[in-house]
């Protein structure tokens, strides 16, 4: 969990191997901490998708672990999960605005 780097696991493929298709972002502590969980999943995490997708050749994570996700100080890992559903789907920050007539906010897909 250090900002702005995107660690590769030496038992796995390299993070630019596209020709995998399992993005896997393991995002908490190796000794779970609750009391600095709400900052972890909050910002942060969100901070490291952005760091982890530019690390993977542009792909987006596909998986996200954290330790207790109903901690946060804001939208968490529920907010993180839709930002990630969106770009998948139609390439916005939120995947209800990949719902036609939708009102959570105009996107203009890339």
């Amino acid at each position: 969990m250090k900002a702005g780097t995107c660690f590769n696991r030496a038992e796995s493929s390299t993070l630019s191997d596209t020709s995998k298709s399992l993005v896997l972002v393991n995002y908490f502590r190796t000794i779970p901490d609750k009391s600095r969980t709400c900052v972890d999943n909050s910002a942060d995490l969100i901070n490291m998708l952005h760091t982890c997708y530019g690390a993977t050749g542009n792909r987006w994570a596909n998986f996200v672990a954290v330790n207790y996700y109903k901690r946060s100080e804001g939208g968490g890992a529920f907010q993180a999960t839709d930002m990630l559903n969106g770009r998948l789907l139609c390439g916005c920050d939120d995947v209800h605005s990949c719902t036609p007539g939708s009102t959570s906010g105009a996107c203009t897909p890339p």
